[in-house]
């Protein structure tokens, strides 16, 4: 008889064996969360490496903003950068420790590890972080031999501002395209406001906030978001400017948007100008009203200030522009200098280009507001 050979057949993976498999993994998903969670309780967030380009940068547009809200212009500062190193030679006497903390201060906050190392005999800043050097800030008191007798600058001085800026970089660009020391105030609520002070900043001119301020025809006249408005606490009031720097990074000084109601207010601007020292920034009077009290309150706490001569485009139109740019000039040959206050209207910016030639002539200088404040 021939054998029928038996075949085995395959058996079924027995369901307890999965079922174990599939606990251990289970159990291994389970102990990564909990080492992870445990891990945060002991050290905190992760920090997550920022890119060394990134890193750069940001570290540059805090770095700035601080040392040009101290009182630095930006003919003071040279920046010397290389990859992964910012390096500035400041013309200037190492600043107060105050202003050196509230640097160190607003860079940890932003980058986890950040320390400072200070010296007050050779005027110089290192900023590490996790250890490696970042950034090297050299301060250098430049001092002229008086061989001659000291110079005394005698040319009037014009300030041109041009407020209401942040809602287009195109109008920033035409006027930065002018090649005129105009200084822009930008409204810190506008959707690139962030962006045309990047822009101004890096072209070469001066940044401003402008303030909005409850009007006197409020609340018919809105002054736009998140304006200071009589009835504030003062904590609301500091919150708020606060909020407003942190949105228009190089600022180096600010003016009032609107209010006329606002500037008469002494406890609202005493809470304004003292936010301004705070913060390091000078403050322009718009002059939207004959009683403001933004200078006895700039006086009282000693912050820089000065105020608005003219409105130079009340009526916008070109040639009627042009005369009030004229009549700033002529302000300026009578007194020693003036301020001018504008808007970025086409007719403006095209009347500056036509006055371009007279405001760059030798018996005028046009500087930045902050050339033009005074304690």
């Amino acid at each position: 008889m021939s054998r029928k050979s038996k075949k085995t057949k395959r058996q079924p993976a027995a369901p307890d064996r999965v079922s174990h498999t599939l606990q251990l993994l289970m159990a291994v998903v389970v102990l990564t969360i909990l080492s992870l969670g445990a891990l945060y309780l002991v050290r905190g967030p992760v920090d997550i490496e920022t890119p060394a380009a990134s890193l750069t940068d940001d570290l540059a547009v805090e770095i700035e903003s601080v040392l040009l809200r101290s009182g630095y212009t930006i003919d003071q500062i040279d920046i010397q950068s290389e990859p992964g190193l910012l390096h500035y030679n400041v013309s200037g006497v190492l600043p107060e420790a105050s202003v050196l903390d509230r640097l160190e201060s607003r860079l940890q906050t932003r980058f986890p590890g950040i320390v400072d190392d200070r010296n007050k005999e050779t005027g110089e800043v290192l900023i590490y972080r996790k250890g490696a050097l970042v950034a090297v800030i050299q301060f250098e008191a430049v001092e002229r031999p008086l061989t001659t007798p000291p110079f005394v600058d005698t040319v009037p001085k014009i300030a041109i501002i041009m407020d209401d800026l942040g809602r287009s970089l195109t109008a920033a660009k035409k006027l930065i395209a002018l090649d005129l020391s105009v200084t822009l105030s930008i409204l810190p609520g506008e959707p690139l406001a962030t962006e045309v002070a990047l822009l101004a900043s890096r072209s070469g001119q001066e940044v401003m906030i402008h303030i909005p301020m409850e009007p006197q025809s409020y609340p018919e006249a809105d002054p736009g978001q998140d304006a200071l408005l009589l009835g504030q606490s003062e904590q609301e009031v500091h919150r708020r400017l606060v909020a407003m720097i942190k949105k228009v990074p190089y600022a180096s000084g600010a003016n009032n948007h609107m209010g006329s109601r606002y500037t008469e207010y002494q406890a609202g601007m005493h809470t304004v100008i003292a936010t301004m020292r705070e913060y390091g920034l000078f403050f322009v009077d718009s002059r939207t009203t004959s009683r403001s009290v933004v200078k006895q309150e700039a006086l009282r706490v000693g912050v820089p200030t000065t105020v608005r001569d003219v409105f130079l485009d009340n009526v916008a139109e070109v040639e009627a522009i042009r005369i009030e740019i004229r009549r700033l000039v002529k302000r300026a040959k009578q007194n020693g200098s003036a301020v001018g206050i504008c808007h970025p209207y086409p007719e403006t910016i095209e009347a500056l280009r036509l006055e371009q030639e007279s405001l760059q002539d030798r018996s005028i200088e046009m500087v930045f507001a902050s050339k033009l404040v005074t304690l």
